[in-house]
């Protein structure tokens, strides 16, 4: 097994909906999911006009709030973690709004928002699909992308000047030659081509074990897998 797909692996989230966050795997398993996609949730806090290191501030104290408090009632049926955290920030944000409202009219009075149609409480169904929602699913999807190409990296570690001459083949858009890099490596031009072939399937399927780890089914891998290329396509 890689590194990855033990990391990552299908029943992560899974795990963690089953069991609502108790125990300690599970408890193991939402960490490592929080820590994923980090870079996600500042991207969206800075996007609201935040600074970076505010931004950060924000972030370290809502996972803290996820870790510690508990998953509430993320509803099953919508299978992706991605989904649950975006309605869990804005569900964050709006309660830290309203305690700022209250600490400035001196209540000190915790006022509950209702729920209504646009509610993006976790286990309210979401509305279609916002700028903001579009925006955070496109920062998830190059966070993924960018984690699989970090665990195809690690895979390679013991020849890095091949994976060097061969990555720039996986986006499709290098200007270098085969040939080239044939002659760099000391390789034929076939071994090449066939270097770049598998480099892309183990890339292919790290990205979708990536995927797999924040579904509750695994049989959505490939809609969510047309949705983040769609997203990361548009930015």
């Amino acid at each position: 097994m890689n590194a990855s797909d033990s990391a990552f692996h299908a029943t992560r989230w899974t795990l963690v909906l089953r069991t609502r966050g108790e125990g300690e795997d599970a408890k193991a398993a939402l960490s490592d999911l929080c820590a994923a996609c980090y870079e996600p949730v500042v991207a969206f806090l800075r996007r609201e006009g935040r600074r970076e290191e505010v931004a950060r501030e924000v972030a370290h104290a809502f996972f803290e709030n996820v870790l510690t408090g508990g998953l509430g009632s993320p509803d099953p049926s919508r299978g992706r973690f991605r989904s649950y955290l975006l309605g869990a920030l804005k569900h964050f944000l709006s309660k830290q709004r309203d305690a700022a409202q209250a600490g400035k009219r001196g209540g000190g009075v915790e006022h509950v928002p209702l729920v209504t149609d646009h509610d993006t409480t976790p286990g309210v169904p979401m509305p279609s699909l916002s700028d903001d929602t579009l925006a955070f699913d496109r920062e998830w999807a190059l966070a993924l992308i960018a984690r699989a190409l970090t665990a195809l990296e690690s895979e390679h570690a013991h020849k890095p000047q091949y994976f060097t001459a061969i990555k720039p083949f996986l986006r499709g858009d290098t200007t270098t030659s085969q040939a080239h890099v044939a002659r760099e490596l000391d390789l034929s031009e076939t071994a090449v081509k066939v270097a770049i072939h598998r480099l892309r399937v183990r890339f292919r399927e790290l990205i979708r074990a990536e995927i797999a780890a924040t579904l509750d089914d695994p049989a959505d891998v490939a809609d969510e897998l047309r949705h983040l290329i769609a997203v990361a396509a548009s930015s």
